[in-house]
């Protein structure tokens, strides 16, 4: 009698959509959310602007491109990235109103391109176009939170880049006027959503209940905040299903972690740990004050120090280096913040984790965004200071880093904080909470 035919049913892996939008600190915590997903098994598309896709795809990793891409912005807006950067310090809304919303149906129709087959979106905080495209489809969307800012709590409120002693001001007076001065933010700011309600309509989708740009931009699927929550703890007002799981870190390639390059190797390996001064992607575009003032404050001090510059500033202050002053670009600040007696930088969320996971000392000197609220809360941890830019200037940076050097407290502080941020697996952490909750839906 012959065998029963028997056919193998295998289903198809889960295909999870990722929509990132911003810099390296933006598109590293995603990255590595993706190759968790991947290793349990999940199908990912990593969706950012075009000049990632060769970073993305180095790691193994299938790449989408979702505009707006940041060459494009520069070239409508006729800006380079150093008067893009001043532009967004000054008015954090511009990067809203000139940059996200202008590009808001092209990442719908980009994500809507993509995601025919998918099960779910991961999407960032400002995409909000991807958000679109998952209610169009009717896909569950997991809304990330990098930062504590992006909640506007109440009761952990953010101070804001462009209002900081005014917002400082405010929330020393309590909870009652902290709520009104967070409701007036919310309807000043109720305009610059006009585009998302105006793209709602003509896709045939209902008017948003909630305000698109504060609590609106969160799924009731679930919301992963990716960084400690000694950085920024649960509060009652976060949306319902906030898991806050831990930093996400992207350390290397293929799953081997970065290394240095031989000569800032040597340089570290020569003496006593230096100085760090970098100011990430974000900043690093407004670098010449911060380096001219740094550079003094070395001089000054008689330390030895290492700055990390893109490559026009490396060019621009080679002649600046010697056995004490390493002049070098890129490096994986993972193997070179550990390595640090004090790092200063600009307090962009992907840095300041970092750091924090170093278990040195910070020194921040913020810029624009979210960049004055994480440098709060770095001093709220006990583990830095922070300088306003405005301000950095040599004599003021030379006493500030010098009784950093001193302060055997703050050092001990930022080793105590380096170990319980260290671990935390965010990236594993969110994995796996996306996917349980995916098992709660049923597969289309």
């Amino acid at each position: 009698m012959p065998p029963h035919d028997l056919t193998l049913v295998t289903q198809t892996p889960t295909h999870i959509v990722l929509a990132t939008f911003g810099t390296h600190g933006d598109l590293h915590p995603f990255m590595a959310l993706a190759l968790a997903l991947q290793r349990h098994g999940a199908r990912v598309t990593l969706a950012a602007a075009s000049e990632y896709r060769e970073k993305v795809e180095a790691e193994g990793l299938t790449f989408a491109r979702m505009r707006p891409d940041m060459q494009a912005v520069i070239d409508r807006l006729g800006l380079d990235e150093h008067e893009l950067t001043l532009r967004i310090a000054r008015q954090p809304q511009f990067l809203l109103t000139h940059i996200v919303m202008p590009a808001l149906r092209d990442a719908y129709e980009d994500i809507m391109a993509i995601s025919a087959d998918a099960d779910a979106l991961v999407t960032h905080s400002v995409a909000y176009g991807a958000k679109l495209a998952a209610e169009k489809r009717g896909l569950p969307d997991f809304s990330v939170a990098l930062q504590p800012m992006v909640f506007w709590s109440a009761y952990d409120p953010p101070i804001v880049a462009n209002a900081e002693r005014l917002s400082r001001w405010v929330y020393r007076r309590g909870p009652t006027l902290t709520r009104a001065f967070i409701d007036l933010g919310k309807r000043v700011s109720r305009r610059w959503a006009r585009p998302i309600d105006a793209l709602r309509h003509v896709l045939d989708l209902p008017p948003a209940d909630a305000h698109p740009l504060f609590e609106g931009a969160f799924s009731d699927d679930g919301v992963l905040a990716l960084y400690s929550s000694l950085f920024g703890a649960p509060q009652p007002d976060h949306p319902a299903h906030t898991d806050i799981v831990g930093f996400a870190f992207h350390d290397g390639e293929r799953g081997v972690p970065a290394t240095l390059d031989a000569d800032t190797q040597r340089f570290l390996d020569a003496g006593p740990p230096p100085l760090v001064f970098t100011q990430g992607t974000s900043a690093v575009h407004d670098a010449e004050i911060f380096v001219r003032e740094s550079l003094a404050a070395v001089h000054t001090l008689g330390t030895r120090a290492a700055f990390v510059l893109d490559d026009e500033r490396v060019a621009r202050w080679a002649a600046e280096a010697s056995e004490r002053v390493h002049i070098t670009g890129y490096v994986p600040y993972a193997q070179l913040f550990p390595q640090a007696s004090v790092i200063v930088h600009h307090g962009g969320i992907g840095t300041t984790a970092q750091a924090l996971r170093s278990g040195r000392p910070q020194l921040v000197v913020p810029h624009l965004v979210d960049q004055p609220d994480n440098a709060a809360r770095v001093i709220r941890l006990g583990v830095g200071r922070a300088c306003p830019r405005h301000t950095y200037r040599a004599d003021r940076t030379t006493a500030t880093l010098g009784a950093m050097l001193a302060d055997h407290a703050l050092q001990q502080r930022a080793v105590e904080v380096g170990i319980i941020v260290a671990r935390k697996d965010g990236a594993e952490a969110g994995a796996q909470r996306i996917l349980q909750r995916l098992d709660e839906h049923p597969r289309r």
